[in-house]
């Protein structure tokens, strides 16, 4: 829950602010873990340093002490080589020599109350190893203790298999603390200093890698429907604020796009509509103006321009359910060929008016070569519909209308051809739009313009291609492509 508040609050900031603060972040971290390392590994060596000279200095006092015929001790004035340079003041230095009983031989240096341990010593100097080394931090036993802590070493002086004296040497680690009081002010005061200026440099490069995203903001915050042409800039380095700024710009063509054509479908449409509704209006006011009683022509041709408009609104809602996308779908298992009978047979009185013959082969017929599709059965029944009887509708009368039917390996492939004047060249681009017409077949052929939009937009739905073409002599080529399941 305590995860939770902090991730919200953390959530409330700027990316600029989110990011300049992960930079620190890890860049602190970072930096405080190497320093770390740095110094315990500063440490260590300062410490090695340290020990080495000392174990030098326990060799030179251990030459020096004599051991008399009756186990005295002498220690005569310690000699050591010109120019030699100890970390650790020599007049400070506590030595005594200790038995393996724990009786204190000898003693130079003022120890007062301070006795050094001894026991372990013993025991690893039997273990065989050279010397042993001790880091003693009470020293308030010392009388006037150069340094906050002293270093222990406990040397062996006999030469036997098992040494039964040692010689323990303190002494004060003042130079090695000095050492490191000194390194450690400066990370203290360095570390910060450093991690101040990364966070204003963070900042800086924050705001200058945010700079573009900004620029776009400000533009497509600027962008007004009437101003759709505008397009953010795309800057020079290819990197992913490039790729964004592409993306905004394809984005915005869409969008472009989709207004122009909203914008003429509404156009259209109204001019659609407002045809049957002008021609009702006529005719009821010369009604009115009449005074004949014979009202039945009046009324028929009402009634026809009320399925005429019956006919546009239902076009253009199933054109909006095709626009809805896929959540409109009913997806099932659907079999084309029988959709095309049920479309043969919503066609037929269209076929007969015009005397035009319905042609239906399947190239392939056999159960094994049948293949079912994954589609709404109720669109693809009326993408069929519509390019059948654009077919009969363009075909002058008389003649045949083909439709072949072929089940592929991965694909149901559905070809519809007539045998009319085909489709303009300049046309031919344009044929599935909205209320786009053959301009020299428009007054002969009734319709709306929307039947073969509807069928692309249905195709486009399921994944599948719709495309047209004219054929070689005369007569114009629809071919539907869906993929097999």
């Amino acid at each position: 829950m305590f995860l939770k508040k902090i991730y919200k609050f953390f959530s409330s900031f700027s990316i600029r602010l989110r990011l300049s603060l992960i930079f620190v972040a890890i860049f602190g971290v970072t930096t405080i873990l190497f320093n770390m390392f740095v110094f315990k590994t500063m440490i260590d060596n300062l410490q090695q340093d340290f020990d080495d000279a000392l174990f030098n200095y326990a060799v030179d006092v251990s030459e020096g002490v004599e051991i008399g015929v009756k186990g005295d001790l002498n220690f005569p004035p310690l000699r050591l080589d010109h120019g030699k340079i100890l970390p650790f003041p020599l007049g400070t230095a506590l030595i005594q020599v200790r038995h393996a009983s724990g009786a204190v031989l000898a003693r130079v240096g003022n120890f007062g109350e301070f006795n050094p341990p001894y026991k372990k010593d013993f025991e690893r100097i039997w273990s065989g190893e050279e010397a042993t080394y001790r880091t003693i931090e009470h020293i308030h036993n010392i009388p006037s203790a150069e340094a906050d802590s002293y270093r222990l070493i406990s040397f062996p002086l006999d030469n036997a298999a098992k040494p039964q004296l040692l010689l323990q040497i303190a002494v004060p680690m003042t130079l090695l603390e000095t050492q490191i009081t000194k390194r450690l002010t400066i990370l203290e005061l360095g570390i910060p200093f450093v991690l101040l200026i990364a966070t204003f440099g963070g900042i800086f490069l924050s705001a200058r890698a945010l700079a573009p995203v900004n620029r776009m903001i400000d533009i497509t915050q600027k962008i007004k429907a009437n101003e759709l042409s505008v397009r953010v800039p795309v800057p020079n380095a290819n990197d992913e604020i490039k790729k964004l700024a592409l993306t905004i710009n394809e984005m915005l063509d869409r969008i472009q796009q989709a207004f122009m054509s909203q914008e003429r479908f509404i156009a259209d449409a109204s001019h659609q509509l407002l045809t049957p509704l002008t021609i009702m209006r006529q005719e009821i006011e010369t009604l009115g103006k009449s005074e004949t009683k014979d009202v039945k022509p009046f009324l028929e041709s009402s009634l026809q321009e009320v399925d005429n408009l019956a006919n546009i609104v239902q076009e253009m809602l199933l054109l909006a359910r095709a626009d809805a996308g896929l959540g409109a779908l009913n997806l099932q298992e659907v079999a084309l060929d029988e959709l095309v009978f049920e479309a043969l047979t919503r066609c037929e009185k269209l076929a007969k008016s015009k005397a035009i013959k319905l042609k239906f082969n399947i190239n392939n017929e056999s159960k094994e070569d049948r293949k079912l599709v994954l589609g709404d059965n109720d669109l693809l029944g009326n993408l069929i519909f519509n390019i059948i009887e654009n077919a009969i509708k363009y075909s002058p009368n008389n003649e045949t209308v083909s439709i072949a039917l072929t089940y592929k390996d991965q694909t149901n492939e559905l070809v519809v051809d007539d045998n009319g004047p085909g489709i303009p060249p300049e046309q031919l681009p344009f044929i599935f739009e909205r209320f786009s017409r053959g301009s020299n077949m428009e007054n002969r052929v009734k319709g709306f313009g929307l039947g073969l939009a509807i069928a692309q937009k249905i195709a486009t739905l399921h994944g599948a291609k719709l495309s047209a073409e004219n054929r070689i002599g005369n007569g114009a080529r629809f071919a539907f492509e869906i993929k097999n399941i």
